[in-house]
Parts: C-alpha cells; sequence; structure tokens
C-alpha cells in the first residue's frame, strides 16, 4: 500500500507526523510518502498576500499535482492549509486518485462557500472538531470525526527542574511564554510586540522571567539558548518549555489549543494586515477567535485583535501570579 501525505503549515506538520507514526504501527508494510513540493510553499498569511503568492501557488500546484499522478498512490492525504490543498484534491480526484483531508477549512468561523469546494476536493473528511462533522455533512460533504491528534501529540516529558536548567534559570525563577506564530508575515510582526510588552511587563512584576519559542532548529536540550532584548529564545522542545510557563501570550491558532491541553494560562492575540482585517470583518462569523473560547463557547481566555504592549503587560501580570484571573 502506498501513501502520499502532504501538509503545509507548522501545526499540520504535527498531525502529519502523528498520522505517519499510526500508519506504521496499523500497517507496518505501508510505503508513505511526504509530499516535497506543497512543504517548499510555505504558509500564506492574510488576503493581499494571498493574491502576491498566487503565481507560486500555481507552479507549486502543477509540480505537486504532476508527482503526485507519477507515484500513483492508493490514497492521498491533505493536511489543512486549504489554499493549496481545495484546488489540489479536486485535480487529484480528476485522475481517478482517492483523497482523504484531515483537518478541513475553518468553514464554521468563515468562507462558508468552501463547503463546495471540500465536497470536490475529496472523497473522504476527517473532521478535527465534533461539531464541524454535522456541519459539513448537512453541506453533502462525507465527513467523519475520531477526536483531535493534539490529544495524544501534546506531550510534556521533562521536569520544571530540568527545564529551567535548559534555560538557565534558577530553581525559584518563574517565567512567562511568548508564542509569536510559525508564519514569517505573523513572526516579523509580533516578535517586536511581544519584545516590547516584555519591557512594559518587567516593571509590573519585576521578578517574572521571560522565554519566547521560535521556530527553528535549536533544541533546549542541547543547551542552546539565546537572549534577545532579554528574553530568552527557543526552538523546539517547545511542549517542555510551555508546560512549565506561569502563563503564556500567544498568536492565535493551534498552540492556543495546545497551551489548554497543557493546562497554561494564556493572553491570545493577533494582528491582520489592513486589507485582511478589514475582509475579515465583513466575512467572519463567530465571535470568538481563540480555539479555547470557540470549543467552550464563551470567553475563557482573553483575545485581542490589534493589541497594544501596555495593554497585554496588563493582562498578563495578574496571570504571572497567584491571583483571581489565574485561578479562573
Amino acid at each position: 500500500m502506498r501513501v502520499v501525505v502532504s501538509a503545509g503549515e507548522a501545526s499540520g506538520r504535527v498531525i502529519l507526523e502523528l498520522f505517519q507514526e499510526e500508519m506504521a504501527r496499523v500497517e507496518p508494510g505501508c510505503e508513505v510518502v511526504d509530499l516535497a513540493e506543497t512543504a517548499e510553499l510555505g504558509p500564506v498569511f492574510g488576503f493581499a498576500e494571498g493574491l502576491r503568492s498566487g503565481a507560486r501557488m500555481r507552479t507549486v500546484l502543477a509540480r505537486a499535482e504532476e508527482s503526485v499522478v507519477r507515484l500513483d498512490p492508493d490514497v492521498v492525504v491533505l493536511v489543512s492549509f486549504s489554499g493549496l490543498h481545495l484546488p489540489l484534491g479536486r485535480r487529484l480526484r480528476r485522475h481517478g486518485l482517492s483523497v482523504l483531508y484531515l483537518g478541513p477549512p475553518q468553514v464554521w468561523a468563515w468562507g462558508g462557500w468552501r463547503k463546495r469546494r471540500l465536497r470536490q476536493a475529496a472523497d473522504k473528511v476527517v473532521c478535527l472538531f465534533r461539531f464541524e462533522e454535522e456541519l459539513l455533512r448537512r453541506a453533502g460533504v462525507d465527513a467523519g470525526y475520531f477526536g483531535y491528534p493534539m490529544l495524544d501529540g501534546v506531550k510534556s516529558r521533562l521536569s520544571r527542574r530540568q527545564v529551567l536548567e535548559t534555560l538557565g534559570l534558577s530553581q525559584d525563577d518563574r517565567y512567562i511564554v511568548f508564542l509569536p506564530g510559525s508564519r514569517p508575515a505573523e513572526t516579523a510582526y509580533h516578535i517586536p510586540l511581544f519584545e516590547a510588552t516584555y519591557e512594559r511587563l518587567q516593571k509590573l512584576a519585576p521578578d517574572v522571567r521571560a522565554v519566547m519559542v521560535v521556530t527553528g532548529p535549536e533544541s533546549i536540550v542541547n543547551g542552546r539558548v539565546s537572549t534577545v532584548r532579554g528574553l530568552s529564545v527557543v526552538s523546539q522542545d517547545r511542549y517542555e518549555v510551555m508546560r512549565h510557563a506561569e502563563c503564556a501570550c500567544a498568536v492565535s491558532g493551534t498552540v492556543t489549543a495546545e497551551l489548554a491541553l497543557l493546562a497554561v494560562p494564556m493572553v491570545v492575540c493577533y494582528h491582520l494586515p489592513v486589507l485582511t482585517r478589514t475582509l475579515a470583518r465583513l466575512v467572519v462569523r463567530t465571535p470568538n477567535f481563540a480555539l479555547p473560547n470557540i470549543l467552550a463557547g464563551r470567553r475563557a481566555v482573553p483575545e485581542l485583535l490589534e493589541p497594544g504592549p501596555e495593554e497585554l503587560a496588563g493582562l498578563l501580570a495578574p496571570l504571572a501570579r497567584d491571583s483571581e484571573e489565574r485561578r479562573q
């Protein structure tokens, strides 16, 4: 049996790795081929950036289609990344290939028109959230719900003492964790914002340290920790660092679900380019954008669109100590 798999963004890669591990256990003789062409594209952030990347997207789409058809797999598994995978799935099905879509686009939040495209792009859709299943089935999509993959993937194995040692902190130190996202356009905006937030936070809670977790090749297990404007900056082993933080300041996305699974209090924020923000106000239907709030059906954690450093620092300070806000 041969399965071709494709994922674009960091969260999709995590889900894909879990799938590959389980596939090897269930069907040891199965050949799982990771589609390199789609990984080259990288995530697209915002409407305007999507337009600018259109030409490259079409090139990658054509190359990916050609590569999959040449491999002639028994099934193709597409993980999230709807901007590329919806048209790719539709093309592959025209070649008679079977397509399974894992982690469909969030049509319940915006872009309901994508239900029809999803129906064309996949023979079967595996939902990450239970409420998605009925919504998609009503639209004629063959959808099923099998649980949230991160429940299996979000694990912390190092003790607090071990993490503090690798971060170069003392055993009495407390720290908060900043998570600026994985997309280049996200980090370009949020890293400076989080640096400024920490500067203000030091006036409100001078005894609290800070760690920023970024996407990269380094590992705190190997002791490689750099410092930028007073923040320790690490990459990899993110669950270990997140798990032992007093609280987190995170860009909206899968990481907020990971923080919830690790029981870390958080403040969630997001920045959108002006054009994308204007369009979002017209098409987004959900009142909340942080996953914990969407799943809880209420404002369980603070979420802010376009906050300033003063506002973020004011919300983080009580979460970094024993307070009513932290207990809630």
